[in-house]
């Protein structure tokens, strides 16, 4: 994730955003960042800083663009070829994907406010529109990368995952911990048809998901298999993204990478939708969506 377009809207979260990113670049390795700004689509006016509406003007629209400047310089020194400015008008997200289609841009970041249903980019939709990597930062989330969830489905949008945590921590000066996540549903089979005790029966499903999780992690990261943890959790009623919501918060987990799309024989893992469902149900760890 070399090249990033990072979306500020001017508001005080954009220095939640900033100063994460300045804290926690060394770790996400971007070399090149561009910080966009999209103007209303609607309305043919913007706030200056007379507090006063006025037509779009060559000046006043300099004038944002400079105040989208002010609003970076104090995380990141400009730098020619390293920091660039995009300023456009419309639909929040098309502009924003235009942007990252522009720059061939390997991951687009978005802040993610509490306690506002609605904003300039909604995350689920930013994540079925960015053809690139994705990461929502949310507003309340903890300040530095130290325990990196993956929930894996044993697709290889999960391995991607599992392969961009085991890079972002090596070589690291702070040890990262990773830990890979699968949520599984018990099958619907009589125990008591195989002579044993319903304990035994999900002991043994558990033992058998665990095997076929360390396997799976060895096949897909070799060596880098000893650094990850294996987790795997039996699902009831609520969703497997409330599932892996709950764990990460309740396991000091502070980032989560996850594929895009998964896959599973008993249909866990529809199609994009919990990466979707992680994106609504969680408001306070920073998620890196890959393709």
């Amino acid at each position: 994730m070399k090249k990033a377009v990072v979306a500020l809207d001017l508001t005080s979260s954009d220095d939640r955003v900033l100063s994460y990113l300045m804290e926690n670049n060394e770790i996400l390795g971007i070399d090149i960042i561009h910080f966009a700004h999209v103007l209303p689509e609607k309305l043919d006016m913007y706030p200056i800083t007379t507090g006063l509406w006025e037509p779009w003007t060559a000046e006043s629209m300099n004038d944002i663009l400079n105040e989208l400047k002010r609003k970076v310089q104090p995380y990141f020194t400009p730098q020619k070829g390293k920091i660039e400015f995009h300023l456009s008008k419309g639909d929040p997200l098309a502009e924003l994907v235009s942007v990252a289609e522009s720059v061939s841009a390997d991951l687009v970041i978005i802040g993610q406010k509490s306690g506002v249903k609605k904003h300039g980019v909604l995350a689920k939709n930013f994540i079925r529109s960015v053809k690139c990597n994705g990461l929502v930062i949310p507003e309340d989330r903890p300040d530095e990368i130290s325990h990196i969830m993956v929930p894996v489905d044993f697709s290889a949008y999960s391995a991607s995952a599992l392969k961009r945590a085991v890079e972002l921590s090596i070589g690291k000066e702070n040890s990262i911990v990773i830990t890979a996540l699968h949520v599984y549903e018990t099958p619907a089979l009589g125990y008591y048809k195989l002579s044993m005790t319903e304990k035994k029966f999900r002991n043994a499903i558990k033992s058998n998901i665990e095997n076929s999780l360390k396997k799976f992690i060895e096949s897909k990261i070799g060596d880098d298999s000893e650094k990850v943890n294996i987790k795997v959790i039996s699902r009831g009623v609520p969703s497997v993204s409330a599932y892996i919501t709950e764990y990460a918060l309740a396991t000091d987990v502070d980032f989560i990478i996850m594929g895009a799309k998964g896959h599973s024989k008993i249909k866990l893992l529809m199609m994009g939708s919990v990466a979707e469902g992680m994106l609504s149900a969680n408001k306070f760890l920073p998620t890196l969506i890959i393709r």
